[in-house]
């Protein structure tokens, strides 16, 4: 059993069938990943790298919405979705997939695998191409790829999540505005490759005073090569001139390299990418990292949230509370000052288990009812009595109203 029927199950592709899907948008109604070599780029594979080990790190929960009440349900989709989405991935490699085809491909698919009621795995989909089909008025995805298999699946049945999404009605768009930017590297990188040979290949500048004309130049160099740096005539190594030479020997093999080009096609292609050097390099502080959780992290987990939860949940159990909520620990990168506040701040109002501290400064939980045990502060009182506790003093009871009293 391959790879196809693990997924998709011992399912034979039929013909193409129903018709073609009608856009508004009047686009191609087949997805094909743009192959611009982007990956290939050095640059890019450092960006996209950098966004996706930390999307890698998300830790989507089955939640379940009561009375005013969040409670996190300890349930297969929950565990699923925490260790091992598929047989072949453990979380953290099946969330660095879905965000690397989100960036490069801006459309990522994921298809969820179903015994009856029961989900078993998640799988990234990444077709060659995806056609959109239409039969009895539902819509369809055709996914085809490179082994030559095709699978025909309802489109609600995948989780789609999109960048870009703007001049196609149902895909993200392509990243063929970078091909400028990645021609302009492709061309730096080749000229930077050409002044490397050259220069490694340079041992010398051999200035000739007395010469004018280009051919005596390059003759008086010839000459002096051949007598001094050949090693079948200069077995001995060492160069000898008078004053008709002047040789100076190359000991820098230092090539210079264009600073402000190679700043502006990286700044081009990281600011493409939502990451900055700090971000690539690692180097980050705590209000750079909060700003790439806000505006590149957050809003693909958002999608991961919401498309999981259409994807996973009925309607019915929708309507009785079910969630996927997809989140990072954001306090993982804060400064120990900032962990110190928020947790006391949390402490103190009772709304942090002992636990849950203690992952905040990234320390090995307690466990059991030690672990789950909140404390709260006694500076702190509940709003029904803040009367009574400031004052000592039980507030009086209220005086029946004159109407409702009988004689």
């Amino acid at each position: 059993m391959g790879l196809f029927e693990k997924i998709f199950g011992k399912y034979i592709a039929q013909a193409v069938y129903g018709k073609q899907y009608q856009l508004l948008s009047g686009y191609d109604n087949t997805f094909a990943p743009y192959d611009g070599r982007q990956w290939e780029n050095d640059l890019v594979r450092k960006a996209v790298h950098a966004f996706a080990k930390n999307a890698a790190k998300v830790t989507p929960k089955h939640v379940r919405h009561g009375a005013g009440t969040i409670e996190t349900m300890d349930s297969g989709i929950s565990r699923l979705l925490a260790l091992q989405p598929n047989p072949h991935m453990t979380a953290y490699a099946f969330y660095y997939k879905i965000a690397a085809c989100y960036k490069l491909t801006n459309n990522a698919f994921i298809y969820p695998a179903w015994e009856g009621n029961q989900l078993k795995a998640l799988y990234p989909i990444l077709a060659q191409y995806i056609t959109l089909l239409e039969r009895d008025g539902e819509l369809y995805c055709e996914m085809a790829f490179a082994s030559g298999r095709r699978y025909i699946a309802p489109y609600s049945d995948l989780i789609h999540i999109r960048s870009h999404f703007y001049d196609h009605d149902i895909f993200g768009s392509d990243n063929r505005a970078l091909d400028a930017t990645l021609s302009t590297a492709t061309a730096f990188n080749q000229s930077m490759g050409k002044l490397a040979k050259m220069v490694a290949v340079i041992r010398g500048i051999l200035k000739v005073p007395t010469a004018t004309k280009a051919e005596d130049i390059k003759a008086r160099r010839d000459e002096f090569v051949r007598d001094n740096l050949m090693q079948n005539e200069n077995g001995g190594g060492i160069i000898a001139v008078d004053g008709k030479w002047d040789f100076i020997i190359a000991n820098d093999k230092q090539q210079p390299i264009p600073a402000a080009q190679l700043a502006f096609v990286k700044d081009g292609i990281y600011s493409y990418f939502g990451v900055s050097d700090a971000i690539v390099e690692n180097t980050y502080s705590e209000t750079e990292w909060n700003a790439f959780y806000e505006s590149e992290l957050e809003p693909l987990f958002i999608q991961l949230g919401q498309g999981m939860t259409a994807g996973m949940f009925t309607e019915r159990e929708r309507g009785f509370g079910n969630e996927i909520v997809a989140e990072a620990n954001r306090l993982q990168f804060a400064s120990i000052s900032s962990k110190i506040a928020a947790a006391t701040l949390l402490a103190d109002r009772g709304a942090i288990a002992t636990d849950q501290m203690l992952e905040i400064f990234n320390l090995a939980p307690i466990g059991g009812e030690e672990g789950a045990r909140r404390t709260q502060t006694l500076n702190a009182a509940n709003t029904k009595i803040v009367d009574q506790y400031q004052t000592g003093q039980t507030p009086k009871e209220e005086e029946p109203d004159a109407s409702e009293t009988t004689d």
